[in-house]
Formats: C-alpha cells, sequence, structure tokens
C-alpha cells in the first residue's frame, strides 16, 4: 500500500484534492490508520485516480463523476460523454459567437462605453379579454424553453387551440436565474370543455390599455426595452395597471441568431388620474 503523501506523488494529485475526493466519496483510501489518521491506498486505486483526472479535464462535475465511476454500464458511460460532447460544442459555440461579436466591436471601432442602448417606438392600445391556458413554475430560466415545449405538448393533448405565441410574466424582485418564478402563459380558443390537467389552468385575461414596445435582439439587452416603457408612461401621465409581460414572437426555436429574436414588451397601464390610491 502506498501513503497518501506517495499516492499524490504517483498520480499527480495534491493530498489536499484526495481528502476532498475521500470526503466527495470518489477515491476513498483502502485504510486509514486509527492511531494516526494516515491514509494508504493501493496500487489499483491509480486507475481510479487518472480516470477522475480525465474526466476532470472533459469539464464533468464531481456529481457526474461519481454517477460514472459508480456504474458499469458501458452503453450509460457513453450516454455520459455524448451528453457532455453536446454540452461543451454549444459552449464552443457560444465562444465563437462572443469572439465575432467583439471582433466586430474593435472592427466598427464602437464605443464599448455606448452599450445597446436605442431608441423603441411605443405603441399604445387596448387588449381585449382574451383566454390563455397558464402555469405558474419555479424554474431554472434556462429550462424556459423546455418547459415551454412541454406545455405546448401537454395543451395539445388536451385538443386545445391556441391563438398566439407565448408569453411570461416574472415575479421575482431581483433576478434569480437559477429559481425564477415565472407565469408562462399562451392565448387559446376556450370552448369550456378542455380537460384541464393539475399543472396548468385556463384563466381570462381582462381588457386591458396596454402600452407595447418590440426589441429585436438578445433578451441579455432587453431591459432598455422595459426602460424605455417605464419612462414613456411617466411621462404620459400614466402607470402600471397590471404586471408586464414579455411575448416571444420569434425566437430560438427558429433556429436562427439572437440578433434576430423578436420580443413584444407589454405594460398595462392606467392614467394616474383614474388610478384607486390605496
Amino acid at each position: 500500500m502506498f501513503t497518501i503523501s506517495r499516492f499524490s506523488q504517483l498520480c499527480k494529485m495534491s493530498a489536499r484534492m484526495l481528502r476532498h475526493y475521500d470526503k466527495e466519496e470518489l477515491l476513498k483510501p483502502v485504510h486509514i490508520d486509527a492511531t494516526n489518521g494516515y491514509r494508504y491506498y493501493e496500487k489499483s486505486q491509480l486507475e481510479t485516480a487518472l480516470l477522475i483526472k480525465k474526466l476532470k479535464e472533459y469539464r464533468f462535475s464531481l456529481p457526474e463523476i461519481r454517477t460514472i465511476l459508480q456504474t458499469s454500464d458501458r452503453k450509460l458511460f457513453i450516454g455520459f460523454i455524448n451528453s457532455k460532447i453536446n454540452e461543451l460544442t454549444n459552449e464552443m459555440n457560444r465562444y465563437r459567437q462572443i469572439i465575432t461579436e467583439m471582433q466586430e466591436m474593435v472592427d466598427k471601432k464602437e464605443d464599448f462605453s455606448q452599450g445597446e442602448r436605442r431608441s423603441y417606438d411605443i405603441l399604445l392600445g387596448i387588449r381585449n379579454e382574451i383566454s390563455v391556458v397558464s402555469q405558474r413554475l419555479q424554474m431554472n430560466i434556462a429550462d424556459m424553453d423546455r418547459h415551454i415545449d412541454s406545455f405546448y405538448d401537454k395543451a395539445e393533448e388536451s385538443n386545445i387551440q391556441f391563438l398566439g405565441v407565448p408569453s411570461a410574466i416574472f415575479f421575482d424582485e431581483e433576478f434569480t436565474p437559477d429559481h425564477s418564478d415565472i407565469e408562462l402563459m399562451i392565448p387559446i380558443i376556450h370552448r369550456n370543455d378542455e380537460k384541464i390537467s393539475r399543472e396548468w389552468q385556463i384563466k381570462k385575461l381582462p381588457q386591458k390599455i396596454i402600452a407595447t414596445t418590440l426589441h429585436i435582439g438578445s433578451y441579455d439587452y432587453i431591459g432598455y426595452a422595459h426602460i424605455a416603457l417605464e419612462e414613456w408612461a411617466e411621462s404620459n401621465g400614466y402607470c402600471l395597471d397590471g404586471p408586464p409581460y414579455e411575448t416571444y414572437l420569434k425566437g430560438s426555436e427558429c433556429d436562427c441568431h439572437v440578433e434576430e429574436y423578436v420580443t413584444q414588451i407589454s405594460f398595462p397601464v392606467i392614467k394616474k388620474s383614474n388610478a384607486i390610491i390605496p
């Protein structure tokens, strides 16, 4: 058997890292001396240590590595590898996109401090009463597309006819991407005979005065559209009459560049003179 110091030399891992892997139940010593607490490893564990190093290079998390080490199923292992290949490919494509954007900024000699602030046309109109199928979720915002796809599938199973594209209301007071409080909505033709899933509901949105604008491009800069609507409402004597919502007219489902995304932002508003003061 090897001491932890000698084993760390053999596998080129620090003793501190080996202790951490022991705590994470990835690579436990075969023996710990009850008298002095010394840890000992067998030569057969060198293969496991080197596999852990390689999987870390492949960007697997420690929980993922633990699952891989605990399975002898070759198909499952290949599935993990293919999934990571897809993940890294998407990440690589994103980095390529970032590099391209940065290079374009340099080539165009753009002022980096100016950001993406742009002008927005604000329209005021009436949203008639409309039925929507809705679901309020606590979700990772990165999973929104997956939830919307599932939303469509479940609604179609109930033979619900759609009238438009999905919208989202964000209820969080601050941006919490890992655990966002979001209501998804899709306008429908309501026939009163749909079988309602316990996971979602059908409700009617009342007639409202709505101030709207279109944001074209990445969601990263959609805050400017919200600011434009807030400034317009303040300048024209309006205040909010319900939560704002975003409607995704063109997004990732179109398999297009983010600069081609089209999102409508809607503010239900009311004249301040007509607002009920609590």
